[in-house]
């Protein structure tokens, strides 16, 4: 309610003065007063403890926007305020709501109120990715929704994350969600953060049924920001950063320790050393411990050759690598528009150096988007929204993760990577093992490369027809030209291998015994999908009704060309036609279509009692005919019991209370082939030459299921969302179970005699259970006369699937089998070690432990037997021999259940704050659980006990190895090589003692920041002006045994010889003019 009164002076600034009550007349300290002129300046201020606040400097005559927002009220907005000189009085009701039961929430083909869902909906707006300057989309998301689970591989510039909504399901092909832009199947990774407007997550049938065929996993709907009417605005941001390893590179740098460390696991093992060194290298080696003046290469005459022996003390990580990681960011988007045409252009570069040393990797992006609309008529508007992205990653050697896996391989610090006349290392004549196999001399020599692209195109072109007040129409076409592909695979890649140099010998120069080619790779998609839908809405005395009915088209064309070509008249000059060799082409190519007709009906009376009904008819290509279409419905149905009036006396304790509930089916059609139903012949060639050529032939098919139809997932969502205190807390809460039936995996075992494996059928069944908890809180306080506004929040959930059909009678523990919880891990219970040989030998004359020890019992000598330091494992069956019996869940001999590898309990804790120009937020992540055992090649885990030639071995490993002193303190058993790598080892089978918890909790993001007041941007002609300060992982905690390992990678990937993750430190500047 406003009541203006008279100016009381002349001057040439307005104020405008006031007071602030609720309706029940309460004075409201604290409400935030923002006034905005017609050019976009802001000026604000809040209400006293008295609720009276004052603005000052304002403009005479003109038009302003008067806002008043006040956590608890719903936002009071005076359009069209002319001021005159001097004073000017408001009196401003606020009434009491909360403001984020109104938003609209994207849904499939339309919007909801949020007061209206029924289903499990959860949506993230730009406010929160915009506190989180990351370089892309998925890093933001991480721990921010429920449910919604995002985890990285690997650290590399440019990795992407991997989704999956309520978990995974290990059965299925292609069991990730389906990923909207505007409403059109693309990749989140490709699209500027800076772009978004809101991010929402589908996450049960209901929600998701709209979308049939490809949503069984859930749904990601991006909406992009739209162009907007009005002056002309540009909006422009920079971000630079620094990013280094989360976990300590400290490693190993004492050539002598590490030499002998190695050497004995070695000689354990094969009973013979692994560096050759005498007793006099030794001894040099010893030297150089304390006096680091004497040369690490010296020439010494070996078996009557000169040549170069190794006495370093070298830090390979840091002869490989760079410590920080620098990265930029620049984005600048401008929007505007008149009464007819709106247009929003936006653009962004980011480039981030690797952490490559030598041939340093880089990535490169740009991002370009345009949007456009146009109003033809009153009743007829067309839009266009195209964005084009490309981005490039070229790395130095082979493949960059393989790089990894060479480095951590051979190169001990006794090494080291050059010889006094410069050229590389590779082998010595002491022993034949490749240093870093090799990956030194190669990036030394900067011949061979990588280059990955990615270059995406889309465009949609779109028609609104409105033909009444309650009657609209919407048409588009997209066309999509390399369009992401599965796992972000690149467009285009480009692999030279060349033959580095490398000497053994002074003067003599050899080439690494590899290839020179060049190959590459062009891959060319076209993706088409159309939509046609209409939509009615109407009030009907209370009776809100909508309908929304359409149809759907897809087609995607996938053309694949490869070539390849050896010895290449230049090493600079990388082109196929240079190349001498043979050529070698491949090519593939694939289609597929969809088609779909969907329908959805909303029901609510008066904001009380709420329903909708989905449902969508779906037909594939991938199926045979007679199994290519199914009819997928949901229903969904909420009362908002805060609504009734029996509810009248707890309102203003609980002002918004809503119990949901759903159920719906979805189908599910992704194959790992476009043809699953066809059979395939493979085309080989012999090498049998008649009439001057290679004989060809053709192999059988394999079998071929003639009844492949739908993947079918059932579900049912309840819900509770709960408003308390002025809606300052919010709770949402939701439980569900998931059914999917008929799973495309391997049929009915078949007997040996049949020729081929089983093929692919419907005959697997599994029910995932799970709870989803989010509450945040909202309030605000005064600091010197000033609001300071603080939100907190946090979110929990957890699954557990189960398989409830699948062919393995005997239920072996090797595969699938009914009753399993997916995930659990069966490991032997250890008993120590034994303390002496006598005791090993005793322990060995009643209890056969060799079906978990073949690397002992196939070592050389002595060592061929159990001795003290051994690890001794626990007869638990007491049948003398430790062993898995039949590995079946009715005799599984020794197993136990030692837990299970799926993640557990994620959780995340956010916070923020504002206070007169000053912001801060913060974000923890985390999960509850997840059991792991360290993989065969987690090197920085097992060390020498794995491979005894690995590179990165943590400082203080030594420490952790069984000695007689030690006893049963020690962290690993008696020292041997390979007993963690392969076989039926102590170490290769799971057991307790190693079993490691990936627990942690993470400070994802701690961000600071200053916004100039408007007497400075007024000056500077600037609607906005912050600067920032950012951290990205700052700080872990966790349970894992060692500091070298990334709980989180690990979680992801078992051996972790990959590019590390990084913690990131950044600024940066956000203007508006």
């Amino acid at each position: 309610m406003l009541l203006p009164a008279a100016a009381t002076a002349q001057q040439q600034d307005a104020t405008l003065t006031g007071v602030v009550t609720s309706a029940a007349g309460e004075l409201l300290p604290g409400v935030s007063v923002e006034v905005k002129t017609a050019a976009g300046q802001r000026k604000g201020a809040a209400s006293d403890a008295k609720g009276v606040f004052t603005v000052q400097g304002l403009p005479v005559g003109a038009p302003l926007t008067v806002t008043f927002s006040f956590i608890g009220f719903e936002p009071h907005v005076l359009n069209n305020q002319v001021l005159k000189a001097g004073s000017n009085n408001l009196k401003v009701q606020l009434k009491e709501g909360n403001q984020n039961l109104n938003e609209l929430v994207v849904v499939g083909y339309g919007t909801q109120k949020k007061v209206n869902l029924t289903g499990a909906i959860a949506q993230v707006d730009a406010k929160t990715l915009e506190s989180r300057p990351v370089a892309n989309v998925t890093q933001a998301l991480q721990g921010a929704v429920p449910g919604l689970n995002i985890t990285f591989t690997d650290g590399r510039p440019g990795s992407n994350g991997r989704f999956n909504i309520r978990g995974n399901n290990p059965l299925s092909s292609g069991a990730t969600p389906l990923v909207l832009i505007d409403g059109v199947p693309g990749s989140m990774n490709n699209v500027n953060p800076r772009d978004i407007e809101t991010v929402t997550i589908l996450k049960d049938a209901a929600a998701s049924a709209i979308y049939g065929a490809r949503a069984a996993f859930g749904v990601i709907l991006v909406t992009t920001k739209a162009a907007k009417k009005g002056k002309l605005t540009v909006n422009y941001g920079n971000n630079f950063s620094s990013a280094r390893s989360t976990v300590s590179t400290d490693f190993m740098t004492d050539g002598y320790t590490a030499a002998m460390m190695n050497d004995e696991a070695f000689r354990v093992s094969t009973g013979n050393t692994y560096t050759r060194y005498t007793p006099e290298d030794y001894e040099e080696l010893k030297k150089r411990q304390t006096d680091k003046s004497l040369p690490s290469v010296v020439v010494s005459n070996r078996n009557g050759r000169d040549q170069y022996v190794y006495y370093g003390n070298t830090d390979w990580w840091k002869e490989m690598f760079f410590d920080a990681q620098p990265a930029m960011e620049h984005s600048l988007s401008v929007s505007g528009g008149s009464e007819k045409v709106d247009f929003m252009l936006s653009g962004r570069m980011y480039n981030r150096k690797g952490m490559m040393r030598i041939n340093r990797d880089e990535y490169n992006s740009y991002n370009l988007r345009t949007k456009l609309t146009v109003r033809a008529t009153d009743w007829l508007t067309f839009t266009n929204n195209t964005q084009f992205s490309i981005a490039k990653y070229t790395y130095p050697g082979w493949g960059v993760n393989s790089n990894f896996v060479s480095i951590t391989v051979h190169a001990l610090p006794s090494y080291v990577p050059k010889n006094p006349d410069g050229t590389a290392t590779y082998i010595t004549a002491l022993n034949n093992y490749q240093i870093g196999d090799g990956i030194y001399a190669d990036l030394l020599y900067g011949k061979s490369k990588g280059i990955e692209r990615w270059n995406e195109l889309m465009s949609t072109w779109g028609a609104t027809i409105k033909l009444s007040k309650h009657v609209n129409l919407y048409a588009n076409y997209t066309f999509t030209l390399n369009p992401a592909r599965d796992n972000d695979a690149a467009t285009n890649t480009t692999i030279r291998q060349a033959a580095a140099p490398y000497s053994i010998y002074p003067g003599v120069i050899s080439k690494l015994p590899r290839a020179d080619f060049l190959r590459e790779e062009t891959n060319n998609d076209m993706y088409h999908v159309a939509n046609a839908y209409g939509e009615f809405a109407k009030d009907f005395s209370g009776h809100n009704v909508k309908f929304m009915a359409g149809y759907n088209q897809e087609l995607k064309q996938f053309k694949r060309i490869t070539s390849e070509r050896g010895d290449l008249l230049s090493e600079d000059l990388n082109d196929i036609s240079l190349g001498s060799g043979n050529y070698v082409l491949g090519g593939a190519q694939s289609e597929w279509a969809l088609l779909g007709f969907f329908a959805r009906a909303n029901y609510d009376y008066k904001g009380k009692y709420l329903f909708e009904a989905n449902g969508r008819y779906d037909g594939t290509s991938r199926f045979p005919k007679g199994q290519r279409f199914g009819f997928f419905p949901s229903v969904s149905a909420g009362w908002r019991v805060s609504e009734e009036a029996f509810f009248e006396p707890l309102k203003k304790t609980v002002n918004d209370l809503k119990f949901r509930a759903s159920y719906g089916s979805l189908g599910n059609q992704i194959t790992t082939s476009s043809y699953p139903y066809i059979p395939v012949l493979s085309r080989g060639t012999l090498d049998w030459i008649a009439a001057g050529k290679k004989l060809e032939y053709l192999t059988a098919p394999g079998a071929i299921s003639p009844d492949l139809t739908w993947e079918k997932t059932a579900s049912i969502n309840y819900g509770v969302d709960v408003s308390l205190f002025k809606s300052k807390l919010n709770v949402n809460f939701d439980y569900y179970i998931r059914d999917t039936k008929d799973m495309l995996t391997k049929g009915m075992t078949l007997p040996a005699v049949f020729g081929t494996a089983e093929p692919k059928e419907n005959a697997a069944d599994l029910r995932t259970r799970g709870f989803e908890l989010n509450i945040t809180y909202t309030n605000q306080f005064q600091v010197a006369g000033k609001p300071l506004v603080y939100t907190v929040g946090g979110n929990l959930s957890d699954f557990s699937t189960v398989i409830t059909k699948f062919d393995n009678p005997s239920q072996l523990l090797s595969d699938y089998y009914v009753g399993q919880r997916y995930g659990d891990m069966w490991g032997y219970m250890t008993a120590g070690y034994f303390n002496s040989d006598e005791e090993a030998a005793a322990w060995s004359a009643k209890v056969d432990q060799k079906l978990v020890g073949s690397n002992i019992v196939g070592a050389a000598g002595e060592w061929n037997r159990l001795r003290a330091g051994d690890l001794k494992f626990q007869d638990l069956n007491n049948d003398g021999v430790i062993s898995p019996g039949k590995n079946t869940v009715a005799d599984h001999g020794d197993l136990v259940h030692l837990g299970n590898n799926q993640i557990r309990f994620p959780y995340g804790f956010t916070g923020s704050a504002s206070w007169n120009g000053f912001d801060v937020s913060f974000f923890f992540q985390g999960i509850g659980k997840k059991n792991w055992y360290p993989g065969a090649n987690a090197d920085k885990f097992w060390g020498p006990y794995s491979r005894p030639y690995y590179s990165f071995v943590p400082r203080d490993f030594e420490e952790k190895i069984w000695s007689p002193e030690k006893g049963q303190s020690a962290y690993f058993p008696r020292l041997r090589g390979y007993i963690a790598l392969n076989g039926n080892n102590p170490l290769t089978n799971t057991n307790d003692k190693y079993m490691q918890d990936l627990a942690y909790l993470r400070l994802k993001n701690l961000t600071i920041g200053y916004s100039l007041p408007d007497n400075l941007l007024k000056r500077f002609r600037l609607s906005r002006c912050r600067f920032y300060v950012s951290g990205d992982n700052l700080a872990t905690w966790t349970k894992l045994e060692t500091k070298y390992i990334d709980p989180e990678q690990a979680a992801a990937d078992a051996n972790g010889r990959v590019y590390p993750f990084a913690k990131t430190y950044s600024a940066g500047l956000d203007l508006s003019f």
